[in-house]
């Protein structure tokens, strides 16, 4: 007699399907209306992000494009010598965003598998599933500025129903007081409505290089007043900024920051100028098992085996901890852009090139659903 995985309970399918990689099941969500309707069910959602086994993925945007890309690394041996290969690969186009041919990408941002994406003119937000191919616009309060700095992350992010934010910050020159002001807004999507963040004292200079982690933004902030780098997070739940410690001889400006297999943070660092050694880069521990951040070093790459440019205006990077391989994405004083495979014995320049806003994050494809607000009933 044979089995129809339709003639199983309802339950030990939901069981099997939430072990099934998330891009895989979002080819599947047409299959019949049954598994649609699962596919939406938050809980199910939840479950799936849990069970299923995370993929090592990239996003790559260069030139406003969006494309996903693989890291391969090989290794031969030669009379007792084992040399080490590492290459990328493009392997696709991002396209699933409404009107592709027409859409050009900025800036973009990762939170659990949702995607915020700021356009080429710097006048709209949209957020983005490139595993479901979902979209929603965002619609500012007044209007957008070309130096707006973005941070995008949720509150309650272990509720099988997320709050999603958008933290924005952004500056203006004020001609009756002759100052700058610094001004924080908060977009909440159950609302579909921006509101200010009052009371901050922190001013958040512009910056693309933050990341998501468990719900809540991280990234590398100058302490004008101690007069040193700090790791700044924002809580998305609380709505409270709260400064953390780096890494050993983190006082150099030059830093980035990525996020590991969606359990730590990494930061990468070097040294500035012509004196130029060694990079570092730096893991955490995992953020949800502790309180505190601490950090141990992960890799150390020497530049004596390889050209590095001397002075750095971005850097982002991604990190496969399994083969202990760092890919970053740098962008010198004139603007040229460099792409690395470092590792140890490894080191390899893949591209050498002037591209438009450069970036590489790491990206978990995900079923979440960009939550829309409820309306209320009129009587």
């Amino acid at each position: 007699m044979t089995i129809m995985i339709s003639d199983l309970p309802y339950d030990l399918v939901s069981e099997i399907l939430a072990r099934v990689p998330s891009k895989s099941l979002a080819k599947l969500q047409t299959t019949c209306k049954r598994w649609y309707a699962l596919f939406k069910d938050p809980k199910f959602v939840k479950m799936n992000n849990n069970l299923r086994k995370a993929s090592k993925e990239v996003m790559f945007l260069i030139d406003y494009r969006v494309y996903s890309i693989s890291v391969n690394r090989f290794h031969n041996s030669f009379r007792d010598t084992c040399i080490e290969y590492a290459s990328i690969e493009f392997t696709g186009k991002l396209t699933r965003l409404e009107d592709s041919k027409e859409v050009k990408l900025s800036r973009i941002f990762h939170c659990n598998g949702l995607i915020l994406c700021c356009m080429e003119d710097f006048e709209s937000l949209v957020v983005w599933n490139p595993c479901t191919g979902e979209t929603m616009s965002i619609k500012p309060k007044s209007f957008y500025q070309w130096n707006d700095s973005y941070a995008f992350g949720c509150g309650n992010s272990e509720s099988s129903c997320p709050n999603y934010k958008i933290l924005r910050c952004s500056s203006y020159y004020c001609k009756n007081s002759e100052q700058r002001i610094f001004n924080c807004e908060i977009y909440d999507f159950s609302s579909d409505s921006w509101r200010v963040l009052a009371g901050v004292t922190w001013r958040i200079h512009c910056s693309d290089n933050v990341v998501s982690l468990k719900g809540n933004a991280y990234w590398i902030h100058f302490d004008r007043e101690a007069g040193h780098n700090v790791l700044l997070s924002f809580n998305f739940t609380t709505e409270v900024f709260v400064s953390m410690t780096l890494p050993d001889q983190s006082d150099y400006r030059h830093l980035g920051i990525s996020v590991v297999r969606e359990e730590r943070l990494a930061v990468l660092h070097h040294n500035i100028g012509t004196s130029l050694t060694e990079m570092n880069v730096w893991l955490s521990n995992k953020i949800d098992e502790a309180k505190e951040v601490s950090w141990s070093k992960f890799l150390v790459v020497s530049f004596d085996n390889f050209k590095y440019p001397s002075y750095v205006k971005e850097i982002t990077f991604w990190v496969d901890d399994e083969d202990k391989v760092v890919v970053t994405c740098i962008r010198d004083r004139d603007n040229y852009d460099y792409v690395y495979i470092v590792g140890e014995r490894l080191h390899k320049q893949v591209f050498g090139k002037s591209w438009i806003w450069p970036c590489i994050l790491s990206y978990v494809p995900s079923l979440n659903h960009i939550p829309k607000a409820k309306k209320e009933e009129t009587l």
